[in-house]
């Protein structure tokens, strides 16, 4: 068993990658990242946006990265992320939570991956021409446009997540996906610590794991097992029980952090609604949510809980970011 001291000097020593944030991105936040010691994170630049407006995410971020090349640096490959913990940057990888940006269009694809958007969520809550959210009263499944996204996806080095994607379509796309190339949950919970359609099963956490898939799991309150009163233990006990399903070779990080963003704000009120502006999906743009790893400055409290939980160095390690790494480097390659 590692001590307090210990495990926040592992953590300064380890890569750390949070494989989803959705913050209201600023300098503020980008300090944020370098006080905590976060070396990489997947941010969300996509939503509900279309092509046109997808450009715009990515020319604003392009923006940033010039702005503030003090703090952050653009993540196209594995050795992007190594290379910004040993300059004392953040690695910043530009992600999806839906494939609303491509329209119709899969050559579209290649044009973001050359741009850096390196993964996608299939889809976001809602039906799309992929496949299903979790919201959609009927799960159509992968489609047969789907299936070429996650075979295009597969030949480009791009990751697939499926977070909020419905459990037919979850299903499908695991068993369908190339093999060697294994979707991922970048931000979830297991529904066996609490049953809620945005988690997912034992089951099927165990079938994404079959294929040497990966989990990141989410810190979002309400879907814990103690809801808002869970505390960073239970984050970590969170991680414990996913590691008894599948390994602690394939479960990481994927804190869905929105740091920055009001409950109620214009911003999550468009998350939360069909296509942004239709029927209300969830109650999540107003309610109250609790995210127990707490401020993002304030990560290192993670290693402590690792240190509590009994966690071996070689565990803090590969679930701090290790981990990610080795599984993006299966998609990406090189």
């Amino acid at each position: 068993m590692v001590s307090e001291s210990e495990a926040r000097a592992i953590y300064r020593d380890a890569i750390h990658f949070d494989g989803l944030n959705i913050c209201n991105f600023s300098r503020e936040i980008f300090e944020a990242w370098h006080k905590g010691g976060i070396d990489g994170v997947s941010v969300t630049c996509g939503l509900w946006e279309g092509f046109r407006g997808s450009i715009a995410n990515v020319v604003q971020w392009k923006k940033w990265f010039e702005e503030h090349s003090d703090l952050i640096v653009q993540a196209h490959t594995v050795e992007d992320i190594c290379q910004a913990k040993k300059d004392g940057k953040t690695a910043v990888l530009l992600s999806w939570q839906n494939t609303a940006g491509i329209e119709d269009q899969l050559d579209y694809l290649r044009v973001f991956r050359d741009l850096g958007v390196r993964k996608m969520q299939l889809t976001y809550n809602t039906q799309n021409y992929s496949g299903a959210g979790y919201t959609e009263p009927k799960d159509s499944g992968l489609t047969g446009f789907g299936q070429q996204v996650v075979d295009e996806m597969a030949k480009l080095g791009m990751v697939v997540d499926l977070s909020h994607v419905g459990p037919q379509t979850t299903r499908d796309t695991i068993e369908y996906a190339p093999e060697g190339k294994p979707p991922c949950f970048s931000h979830i919970l297991p529904g066996g610590l609490k049953e809620h359609p945005r988690n997912k099963t034992d089951e099927i956490i165990k079938l994404l794991g079959s294929k040497g898939g990966f989990v990141g799991l989410s810190q979002f309150g309400p879907h814990m097992e103690k809801g808002n009163d869970s505390t960073i233990d239970d984050y970590v006990a969170a991680l414990d029980y996913v590691i008894d399903l599948i390994g602690e070779d394939l479960v990481g990080v994927g804190s869905d952090a929105s740091e920055g963003h009001g409950r109620p704000s214009d911003f999550m009120a468009w998350c939360n609604k069909d296509k942004g502006y239709a029927r209300q999906l969830t109650p999540w743009g107003s309610q109250k949510v609790v995210k127990p790893l707490g401020p993002l400055a304030e990560r290192e409290e993670l290693a402590a809980a690792m240190g509590r939980a009994g966690w071996s160095e070689e565990k803090m390690r590969k679930v701090l970011g290790e981990n990610w790494l080795r599984y993006l480097e299966k998609i990406w390659g090189q």
